[in-house]
């Protein structure tokens, strides 16, 4: 009951400090619209059942932002329906976030076919003034230069089997960028933990030569990061690269390593590759069960269960509307691969479709426990069609 208190309090806040000022406020609301249909071919139990299944998806976003000079308040409301057909099943419900204090996410009704859930997955208030700017509240934190192995977003990446990327989950944090310069910006985050000490975290820009330099350090859930990355325009190839040294309190440390470039060939056509050395993963598939079920996989600051992998993208605007983008990605430690095509259709100004398919290629598991890398992610197909108003 308290959790549902401090979840109405705090968007009634925000609420009022945007109507503090009518003659001043700008006001913006959005709706999103998404249906999603995910067909499954799972012959080997990678999911845990042996068989086929469907799962159909669909969420409503609601957005609404104010101005007040200044100030502006933003709310996102998520609310989505699903259900699974076949052999598919719901085992548990939405994974809570590490990076998240506020108890803004209900799960209206759960069994083990269909869930029914929402969450407040923005609510910030943001102060602007010349040269920084201040957010407090549930938000989204995007830090480091790579696209598939981003080590430098501290605060949890997108996983490489991602196919929207339209909107990164929130997390709850106060966060302050300052801009000393031209091409320069340092920011500070500070992000709440339950029965733990804050995470605390740092990322500064500022160029280098003919490129920009970046570096990045702080607390993230008891462990200490620093790292450093770099990107440079070579003859229209951007460059990059970034290092990441993580200590535990146990006093383990690993460090992972990416680098990549991408190029646009022609006017319709852009190819990108990433090669990522992951410390923290293994050389061994037989360690992969046990890498499953640490902090680090679940606060997704990893995306690989292997030691070495990489990552091969080709984008394709086939005609104004039409674009196309398969992804490899491989396991160079234990042989698996995975091959992702995606499609995207804009059908107006509002409305997309998009849809591909997935085809893990490896060692299939044994019983659900992985046996490599790409090997347990089953075949699937599916559909999206996002309608914003």
């Amino acid at each position: 009951m308290r959790n549902q208190y401090l979840h109405l309090t705090l968007i009634t806040v925000c609420l009022a400090v945007t109507l503090a000022a009518p003659g001043q406020v700008r006001a913006w609301v959005g709706l999103e619209l998404d249906g999603k249909a995910t067909g499954v071919a799972d012959p080997y139990g990678a999911t845990g059942a042996e068989g086929s299944g469907s799962l159909g998806e669909f969420s409503a976003r609601v957005m609404y932002q104010d101005n007040l000079g200044p100030l502006e308040a933003e709310v996102h409301w998520l609310g989505q329906f699903a259900h699974t057909t076949g052999d598919s099943s719901f085992s548990t419900g939405p994974l809570p976030s590490p990076f998240r204090i506020l108890d803004l996410e209900t799960v209206h009704s759960q069994d083990d076919r269909t869930v029914l859930f929402s969450e407040i997955d923005r609510l910030l208030l943001t102060f602007t003034a010349p040269g920084f700017s201040l957010h407090v509240g549930r938000q989204a934190v995007t830090w480091g230069e790579a696209f598939y192995f981003n080590i430098g977003d501290l605060f949890g990446a997108f996983p490489v089997t991602e196919t929207n990327r339209r909107y990164k989950p929130g997390i709850d944090a106060a966060t302050l960028t300052v801009n000393p310069g031209p091409f320069s910006s340092l920011s500070l985050a500070v992000v709440p933990v339950k029965d733990e000490r804050d995470n605390l975290a740092a990322t500064a820009l500022f160029p280098l030569g003919p490129g920009t330099l970046s570096l990045t350090g702080g607390r993230i859930l008891d462990d200490e990061k620093a790292g450093t990355g770099y990107t440079v325009d070579i003859s229209g190839t951007q460059v990059y690269g970034s290092w990441l040294f993580t200590k535990k309190p146990d006093s383990r440390h690993y460090w992972q390593a990416v680098a990549g470039a991408q190029r646009q060939i022609g006017p319709y056509t852009l190819i990108m590759g990433e090669l990522f050395r992951n410390g923290w993963g293994s050389g061994d598939p037989d360690d992969y069960p046990s890498l499953l079920f640490t902090e680090e996989y679940a606060a997704g600051n990893i995306f690989t269960l292997g030691r070495y992998s990489a990552a091969l993208q080709v984008s394709r605007q086939v005609s104004p509307l039409v674009t196309m983008t398969p992804a490899l990605f491989g396991n160079l430690t234990d042989g698996s691969a995975l091959l992702r095509v995606d499609g995207a259709l804009s059908l107006s100004d509002l409305t997309d479709i998009s849809g591909g398919f997935f085809l893990g290629m490896g060692k299939r598991p044994d019983e659900g426990i992985p046996m490599s890398e790409y090997g347990q992610i089953p075949f699937s197909i599916y559909v999206e069609i996002v309608h914003n108003i």
